[in-house]
Formats: C-alpha cells, sequence, structure tokens
C-alpha cells in the first residue's frame, strides 16, 4: 500500500516546465515578409505654366469666333476676325501712294542721270543740275514715307486677325461676335507652355524631384494615362502638415485647365523594406520607430529592434531594419524589456 501510494504522488506531481512556461508573458508574434512596391494615388488639378489673355490693340466690331474653350490651337491659328473693310481702303490707298512716289522717283533719278556732267560742257547750268539733284532727293524722302504709311496700314489690317502666339488650349471666349469691343478688351484667354499638374503629399513622404509619376484622365470609356515627372517639391506647411508637388508631363491631355486628374506615384525600390502592423511600431518621430522582436528556439527571448518608417500601407507601415521572416510582436506594450523570455501563444499571419 505504501509503494502504491507513493507511485501515484510521483505520477500526480506537475512538472517545473510548464510552471515556469505558464509564467512568462504572453506576445502574439509574426513573420515579416518584405514588401513589394505599390503605386499610391492622389488628386490633381492639371493645368499649363501660364495663361495668355488675347485682346485686340484696336477698337472695332468683331465679326467672326473660330475657337470654342477647351479646343487645342496652333501657333499662327486665327481665333478671331475684327471688321476691316475701312482698313483695307486704308492700305489700298497707302499702296497707290508708294506706286506714285516709286514712279515719281524714277522719273527725278533718271532726269539728274541725264543731267550729270553737262554743266561742264554748257549743256546746263550748274544750278539745274543742282536743282534735279535736289528733286530726286526729295523723291527718295516721298517714297520711304509712302513705303512707310503702307506697312504701318498692313499692320493694323493684320492686327484684325487675333493669332494664337503659341501652342495651347482655349480657356474660355468671352467675345461676342457683332459687338463692339474696345482696344486691350479680353475676348479670348489661353493657356501655353509645359503641361502640369499640382497636388499635396503628407510631409513624411520621401518622393524627391526626378521621381516618375502617371497622369491619367477618364476618356470616354477608357482612361488616358501621360507619363510624368516631379519638377518641384515645396516646403512643409505647418498647419496642415501637407507639400505642393508640381508635375511635369511629357504631353498634354485632352480636358479643361482645372480639371481633376489621377496621378499615381511609385514608392521608391528599397532593399529589405518589410511590412508590420501598426500596432507592433512605437514612433520615435516621423520616420524613425522601434519595436520588439522575438528570437528563435524553444526559450525565445526579446529583442529591441530600431527601423526606420518608410511609408503607411493601410494598417500596415513600410519600415526598414528587419529581414524577411524575422519574427516580431504584434501586441506590445510598456512592460517589456530587452532579453525578457516570453512565450508566443499564437503565431498570426505573415504580413
Amino acid at each position: 500500500m505504501s509503494l502504491l501510494a507513493a507511485s501515484c504522488l510521483v505520477g500526480c506531481k506537475p512538472t517545473s516546465s510548464p510552471a515556469k512556461h505558464t509564467s512568462l508573458p504572453a506576445v502574439q508574434v509574426l513573420k515579416v515578409q518584405e514588401a513589394s512596391p505599390e503605386k499610391v494615388v492622389f488628386v490633381g488639378h492639371y493645368g499649363t505654366g501660364r495663361t495668355i489673355p488675347l485682346a485686340p490693340t484696336q477698337a472695332g466690331r468683331l465679326t467672326t469666333l473660330s475657337v470654342v474653350s477647351g479646343q487645342y490651337v496652333h501657333q499662327g491659328d486665327v481665333l478671331a476676325i475684327f471688321e476691316d473693310r475701312l482698313l483695307l481702303e486704308v492700305a489700298a490707298q497707302a499702296q497707290g501712294e508708294v506706286d506714285a512716289a516709286r514712279a515719281e522717283l524714277n522719273q527725278a533719278a533718271a532726269t539728274y542721270k541725264r543731267s550729270r556732267g553737262l554743266d561742264a560742257i554748257g549743256g546746263v547750268s550748274s544750278g539745274t543740275v543742282e536743282e534735279r539733284a535736289s528733286s530726286w532727293r526729295l523723291a527718295q524722302g516721298k517714297y520711304k514715307s509712302a513705303q512707310a504709311a503702307l506697312t504701318q496700314a498692313q499692320i493694323q489690317v493684320a492686327e484684325t486677325r487675333i493669332r494664337a502666339p503659341e501652342d495651347g488650349r482655349i480657356i474660355s471666349v468671352t467675345g461676342v461676335p457683332g459687338s463692339l469691343v474696345g482696344a486691350g478688351s479680353e475676348i479670348v484667354r489661353m493657356s501655353a507652355g509645359l503641361p502640369e499638374v499640382r497636388f499635396k503629399v503628407p510631409s513624411s513622404s520621401f518622393w524627391t524631384v526626378g521621381d516618375a509619376a502617371e497622369v491619367s484622365v477618364p476618356v470616354g470609356q477608357k482612361s488616358q494615362s501621360v507619363h510624368a515627372v516631379i519638377k518641384e517639391i515645396g516646403a512643409v506647411d505647418d498647419a496642415s502638415q501637407t507639400q505642393d508637388v508640381k508635375l511635369i508631363l511629357d504631353q498634354p491631355l485632352p480636358v479643361a485647365v482645372s480639371s481633376l486628374v489621377t496621378v499615381s506615384l511609385v514608392p521608391h525600390d528599397v532593399s529589405h523594406v518589410v511590412r508590420v502592423p501598426l500596432t507592433a511600431l512605437v514612433s520615435d518621430d516621423q520616420t524613425h520607430g522601434h519595436l520588439w522582436g522575438v528570437t528563435e528556439g524553444q526559450e525565445p527571448h526579446l529583442v529591441l529592434r530600431r527601423v526606420q518608417v518608410a511609408g503607411v500601407r493601410g494598417a500596415d507601415a513600410l519600415v526598414e531594419g528587419l529581414t524577411a521572416g524575422e519574427r516580431i510582436v504584434t501586441n506590445g506594450d510598456a512592460s517589456l524589456h530587452q532579453d525578457q523570455a516570453v512565450q508566443c501563444i499564437s503565431q498570426v499571419s505573415e504580413r
């Protein structure tokens, strides 16, 4: 009986290992995996480098407008026409005066040419030769004056045509055919220069000047995409903690200025960037933080791991400083400390 009782006591006595195991703090762990690059999407405003107001240099009646808002035009295209009948008559009169002055100049030149040298042989007097030379010089002056008047008249006729000064897109048309328009009054406004897009990004972003982007806009049933490059990044706004970004596009988009477009930016390909839950990360500042790693083996211990934050993706942070496959704690708290033995109670799905 005593032997049986002793054997029972031996069989029911719990081992020391489970007691020690259950006294350890329980932590939830996961194995981290490298994060694949993923496009980040923003909404931007489409525009161009500058806008150009177009107006007549002289008052007149607007007869024709050949463009509409949103139309793309090329340098030299006629956008509007003003009444030019009276100016054409002035130009025609100026042309007649040029023709008359040219004929008078030719006659005066021929007369002076015949007279030269005749005074030496007594054919004509020296005074007559000088008088004919003066008539020739006077005819030259009248001809030049007539030419200048014709040029001015031709310029005024040309100014009745409002032409595109360079390639661009019409932003607005305010002129009305048939109305009287004062000199300098805007009738058409166009955008010109390199196409660009402006938008805002969080101040913790790591994009830089020269990074590539894709700008898209829905056209019909499909989306048209244009390649772009970051041209400028503004200073951080203290109130909103954002930065203004300007993109330069390879080619214009078929949309009006100030239209909303979609901007897709690809994060930098940084080696050994992994995804970790935001719950596991303790931020030190905007780009740095720390978390707890867990050693392998029968008796796992905590290891403090300092990381650099490369971005945020949903409920996860993208960090540098960890190795793919490494185990980390996802439910850390202030009571944990370096080299502390822990109990891994569960293994959640890999990130």
